[in-house]
C-alpha cells in the first residue's frame, strides 16, 4: 500500500532539478490521454476554421466532425453538437444555466476529484467561487503568489541553465515551473511536489490505463496527503493555499457564513493542480514558440517587458491549449439559427472561435499589438478560469527571466522544428532553443 510521505524538509527546489523520468511520462503532448486517437503529425487548427466557416453550429461532436476517433467523455450516452463561431461560444459560456457546467458530473475523472466549481452553476457556483476568489485576484497574485513561489521557482529553474548552450524548455522549464508552483502553494515540498501530481493523475484522468486497484491506491495516497495537510494547517496555520482555503467563508443566501468543508478544500486543491500543472505548462511552451517564430516580438519584449502581458494574452487567443469545453444543454435553445435540443452535450470550440474573422482581424497572425478583444483561451463568462492571473504571472515571470539571462535566445537550428499538435490538450512537441 502506498504511504503518505508529506516531507517539508527535503527541499522542493533541489528536487526540481532532478531528471526523474516521470517528467517525460506526464509532460509529453504526444502521450496525453486526451489526445488518444489523434494524428499527432498534424495541426487541426485549419480544420476547425474550415468547419466554423461552413456553419457556426453543427450537429456532431468536434472529434466526429474532424474525422477523429471519439474519446468518450462519459459513460452517459448523449447526442452532441459543436459551437464554432465566437458568438455561439459566447452564448454557450455566458448562458451557463442553459448550457450547464453540471455536465462535468458525468465525467468519471472529474467526479473522482470531488465537488468543484467546474461542475456547478448558478448560486451554488457563485458562492463557492466567491469564497476563494480573493486568493486568486491580481493584487494577491502579484504580492503573494509571485513573492512566495513564482519568482523563486523561476529563478531556480533558469539559473541551472546558465552553463547550457541548448535545451528543450518544454521539460526544463515549462513543465516543471507551474507544477512546482501550484503544488508548493498547497503546502508540499521536496519529492512530494512531483509525487502528488503523479498520483493525482493516476487516480483520475490516467486511471483508464491502470488496474482498478492501482488507481484506487493512487486516490487513497492523494486523499491521505491532503487530509494530513489540512490537519496540519488547521492546528498550525501556514502561509499557503490550504491555510488560505481553511480561512475562507461561504456566504449563504440568508447572509450567514460558514467555512469550506473538507471536501470543498479537497476539490479546490485537486483542481488547482490539474489546471495549474497542465494548461499552464502547455500554454507557456506555445507562447515561447510564438515569440521565437515571430522574433521581432521577442526583441520588442526584451526591450519593454510590459509587452509580455500582451504576448501571453495573444498566445491564449492564437493557440489555446484547451480548444474545446463541454457543456450540457438543458433546454431547447436557438443558437446562430440552429435549434439545439435539450439533453445534448455541446462542444464549445473556442479554438475556432478565437480565430473567427468576424471578431478578430487577421486571426491567423500572432500579433502582440492587436486591438484588445476578449479571447476565450481560459474560458469566458462565469466559468472563466479562477487561476488565470496565477497562470499569466507564471508565464510572464518565466519568460522575462529567460530574457534577462538569454536575450539572444533562438530556436535550435540543429533540432527538428517544434510542432503544435493535438486536438483536446494541444501543445508543443518540444521547445528546443539555443540559449546563447
Amino acid at each position: 500500500m502506498a504511504t503518505c510521505p508529506v516531507d517539508h524538509k527535503s527541499g522542493a527546489l533541489s528536487y526540481l532539478m532532478s531528471d526523474n523520468p516521470r517528467y517525460a511520462e506526464m509532460f509529453d503532448v504526444n502521450t496525453q490521454t486526451a489526445n488518444t486517437g489523434v494524428d499527432m503529425d498534424r495541426d487541426y487548427t485549419e480544420d476547425m476554421n474550415q468547419l466554423r466557416d461552413k456553419a457556426a453550429v453543427q450537429s456532431g461532436s468536434l472529434r466526429s466532425l474532424l474525422g477523429v476517433p471519439e474519446q468518450e467523455f462519459s459513460p452517459v450516452k448523449r447526442d452532441k453538437y459543436t459551437f464554432f463561431s465566437y458568438r455561439a461560444c459566447e452564448i454557450g459560456f455566458r448562458e451557463n444555466l442553459i448550457f450547464s457546467s453540471e455536465g462535468y458530473k458525468e465525467s468519471p475523472g472529474l467526479a473522482s476529484i470531488g465537488p468543484t466549481i467546474l461542475a456547478m452553476v448558478g448560486k451554488e457556483h457563485k458562492h463557492l467561487r466567491a469564497a476563494a476568489q480573493p486568493l486568486f485576484k491580481r493584487p494577491k497574485v502579484l504580492d503573494w503568489w509571485n513573492k512566495r513561489w513564482v519568482q523563486e521557482t523561476a529563478d531556480a529553474l533558469l539559473d541551472r541553465l546558465l552553463d547550457e548552450d541548448a535545451v528543450d524548455l518544454n521539460f526544463e522549464l515549462c513543465a516543471r515551473m507551474p507544477m512546482a508552483t501550484i503544488t508548493r502553494a498547497i503546502g508540499l515540498e521536496g519529492a512530494d511536489v512531483l509525487e502528488f501530481r503523479y498520483q493525482l493523475d493516476r487516480g483520475t484522468f490516467g486511471a483508464a490505463k491502470l488496474r482498478p486497484e492501482e488507481s484506487a491506491e493512487a486516490r487513497a495516497w492523494v486523499d491521505a496527503t491532503l487530509r494530513k495537510l489540512i490537519a496540519e494547517n488547521t492546528d498550525n496555520p501556514g502561509d499557503n493555499l490550504i491555510s488560505g482555503l481553511i480561512g475562507c467563508k461561504i456566504t449563504d443566501e440568508d447572509g450567514s457564513k460558514r467555512p469550506l468543508t473538507e471536501d470543498e478544500i479537497f476539490g479546490y486543491a485537486k483542481l488547482a493542480i490539474f489546471a495549474g500543472g497542465g494548461t499552464t505548462w502547455r500554454q507557456m511552451g506555445i507562447t515561447i514558440d510564438a515569440l521565437m517564430n515571430n522574433y521581432h516580438f521577442w526583441e520588442d519584449c526584451v526591450k519593454d517587458r510590459s509587452l509580455l502581458d500582451q504576448a501571453v494574452e495573444e498566445g491564449l487567443r492564437w493557440r489555446a491549449t484547451d480548444p474545446v469545453f463541454p457543456r450540457l444543454c438543458v433546454e431547447d435553445t436557438m443558437v446562430e439559427g440552429v435549434m439545439v435540443p435539450a439533453g445534448v452535450r455541446v462542444d464549445m470550440c473556442l479554438g475556432a472561435a478565437n480565430h473567427d474573422p468576424e471578431k478578430f482581424k487577421n486571426p491567423e497572425k500572432y500579433d502582440i499589438y492587436r486591438d484588445k478583444s476578449h479571447q476565450m483561451g481560459f474560458g469566458f463568462g462565469p466559468h472563466r478560469c479562477l487561476g488565470i492571473e496565477v497562470a499569466r504571472q507564471e508565464m510572464i515571470v518565466a519568460i522575462s527571466g529567460l530574457m534577462d539571462r538569454f536575450p539572444k535566445m533562438r530556436l535550435d537550428p540543429d533540432k527538428p522544428k517544434p510542432e503544435y499538435r493535438g486536438v483536446d490538450h494541444r501543445g508543443m512537441t518540444a521547445v528546443t532553443v539555443r540559449l546563447k
